[in-house]
């Protein structure tokens, strides 16, 4: 029987899935750990090869760890048991729940992911982790341990070397740094003022600064509520409240219209997604609103199999077993508004965890220039798009907005008039004039086929989003060599990343250099809020590379209009690489990353800081968010 992969193990093969490091630095980094007191996740810190913000969308975004509020939850006696008072204070944790030998667990800090297998190890169970405010979890410690609480001393060698040096006030230094949800960062647009839904992640339409009536109490000014105080609270005069116990009826129509009644009271009560989580020995309601969780109903885990299967056929998955992961999406009236609706049903120890997310429908992707690409990059794109050959390929790590480019680039493609055939993990728009085709995660024909066969037909662009393994990368070669023009997404921190990622994955040198015509690397920055953004004189702005003599920027300070956060939106950093002959060169011998770097600047590619530096000068986005996003200056 195969090894159970440790924690560790699973985050550090996410890292190098999301390109932030390499299978070479992974193999260095384990040896460096492997010395007395060293762990995976400090070796990292040290060689400043991930940051903490990076970290934490990789352990959303490609492992599913949720983040979530505690002011929603209390922690179960029995979980606190399990932890003793000392070790969660030592590892700065906060027991949850503890399932059948599963503790869950709150961490503040990202890199305390690397600790969780040696915590396991002590405890006798498997633990996973949740995502949580580093101040609100010292808060809950204090809480549900008393000080006066005693508890055996701890023998030096099993004191847990702390993964981040700390400050006077027992913070890391990057717990103040905000991580969002990309969802969280995006809205609808116009129609948001009187219904706000927010799109799925993959959508990058910067929003506009919601009036006073419509943004609501900051997020710290909201009182602190547990999970039993949130439903017991009665509720305002609007939509019904959901009752579940229908479900014990197992009435086929009468869950029917259940589903129906949720999907209505979320979009009425202004949820971007609706969670079914399976939790011990029943199974919870919950809402996203305004970036925090609200438990709406609960019901026996019993109970939960029938509104599972309802909510799967109202997707069109009931064909997928309960034991594969499915997705579906459909367009559909929700609440008199015209919406796709996208749901994810994942199999966990537990039970199905369902997600349900709302998206405005939006037959039109934003252009290059709506996201923040200048028009010399734009128009290099579009002439591509229209006349090019080869692998057009976009980079970005998780979350990075490349989804966005790409459908920027189908839209284009399909205006000038080409054939395109798209193969999706995830389908954000629908582009009538592109053969669109919807990978679910539970099928055992897999994107690579799906590719394989649009080949064979004839059409003038393959475009997939994204590439997976070097079978994906092969194909991508072999259509390119077909004389087609392949558009590509694949994950990575900058172009040159993506590159050499390739190659590591075993990408043949010679081939791929020769299919590359043109690569584009992204971020999203958040921008600053328009209402509350002031001039400042930031040693970052100075220290920006390139930047000019006596530079000055712009900060949001926080209003009620950005919920006291500074930022009001989105927008993208781009960096585009005509893959010339001596960059094709360096390539083709398997150069190294800084090698295909230098290539690339002598080719006249703008790197992508300069691109922020753009929108540090114009007033955009602060010194300090391209910092976070970008790492130019410790």
């Amino acid at each position: 029987m195969a090894e159970t992969p440790t924690i560790t193990s699973r985050v550090l093969d996410a890292l190098a899935s999301a390109g932030l490091v390499t299978v070479e630095q992974i193999a260095s980094l384990n040896e460096a750990a492997a010395a007395p007191g060293a762990t995976p996740g400090a070796v990292i810190q040290q060689r400043g090869l991930v940051t903490g913000a990076d970290l934490a969308t990789v352990l959303e975004d490609e492992l599913g760890i949720p983040r979530v509020d505690l002011a929603s939850y209390a922690p179960d006696d029995e979980a606190l048991v399990v932890l003793p008072a000392t070790e969660a204070r030592a590892f700065g944790m906060l027991p949850l729940f503890e399932i059948e030998g599963m503790l869950t667990v709150a961490i503040g800090e990202p890199f305390d992911v690397f600790e969780l297998d040696a915590l396991g190890a002590r405890l006798g169970v498997e633990v996973e982790a949740v995502l949580a405010d580093p101040a609100s979890i010292a808060d809950a410690i204090a809480q549900y341990y008393p000080a006066e609480e005693p508890a055996p001393a701890l023998a030096p060698e099993d004191v847990p070397p702390p993964p981040v040096a700390a400050d006077a006030a027992g913070a890391v230094p990057d717990a103040e740094e905000p991580v969002f949800d990309a969802a969280d960062l995006f809205e609808v647009g116009a129609e948001s003022a009187t219904a706000p839904v927010a799109p799925v992640a993959a959508v990058p339409v910067v929003p506009e600064a919601p009036s006073d009536a419509e943004s609501g109490p900051a997020l710290d000014e909201v009182p602190a509520e547990t999970i039993e105080q949130v439903v017991e609270t009665e509720a305002p005069a609007g939509p019904p409240a959901i009752d579940l116990d229908v479900l014990a009826v197992a009435d086929a129509a009468k869950v029917a219209m259940l589903v129906g009644d949720i999907l209505d009271h979320a979009v009425r009560a202004g949820a971007n997604r609706i969670h079914l989580l399976p939790y011990k020995d029943d199974f919870f309601l919950v809402y996203r609103v305004g970036g925090r969780l609200e438990k709406i109903a609960s019901a026996p885990l019993s109970m939960q199999a029938a509104l599972v299967d309802a909510i799967k056929s109202y997707a069109r998955l009931s064909s997928v077993p309960a034991t594969l992961p499915a997705l579906g999406r459909l367009r559909s009236k929700v609440a008199d508004r015209d919406l796709v609706v996208t749901v994810s049903a994942v199999p966990t120890v537990a039970g199905q965890r369902v997600v349900i997310s709302f998206a405005a429908y939006d037959s039109s992707p934003r252009t290059l220039l709506d996201l923040g690409m200048s028009e010399a990059e734009s128009r290099a794109l579009h002439a591509m798009v229209e006349r090019g050959r080869g692998i057009l390929l976009v980079c970005a790590p998780v979350a990075g907005g490349r989804s966005s480019t790409y459908y920027a680039l189908l839209a284009h493609a399909a205006a000038a008039g080409k054939t395109a055939y798209s193969v999706e993990s995830s389908v954000d728009f629908e582009l009538p004039a592109v053969a669109q085709v919807l990978v679910n995660p539970g099928s055992p024909v897999g994107a690579a086929s799906y590719f394989a066969a649009g080949m064979r037909q004839d059409t003038d662009v393959m475009a997939i989003d994204s590439l997976q393994s070097v079978e994906d990368v092969h194909l991508a070669i072999e259509a390119a060599g077909l004389g087609k023009l392949v558009i590509a997404t694949f994950s990575g921190g900058d172009i040159i990343a993506g590159v050499r990622r390739m190659l590591d994955l075993g990408a043949e040198p010679t081939s791929l250099a020769s299919a590359l015509t043109l690569g584009v690397g992204q971020r999203i920055v958040r921008t600053n809020c328009p209402n509350c953004s002031q001039d400042e004189t930031s040693p970052l702005a100075a220290a920006i590379p390139g930047a000019p003599a006596g530079i000055t920027s712009r900060i949001g300070t926080g209003c009620p209009n950005c919920g006291k956060s500074g930022f009001g939106g989105a927008t993208g950093i781009f960096e585009v690489l005509p893959f010339t002959e001596p960059v094709r060169a360096t390539i083709a011998r398997g150069g190294s990353a800084e090698r295909i770097g230098d290539a690339a600047r002598a080719a006249g590619m703008r790197p992508m800081v300069a691109s922020g530096l753009a929108r540090v000068t114009d007033g955009t986005v602060s010194a300090q968010e391209l910092n976070r996003v970008l790492r130019f200056a410790e």
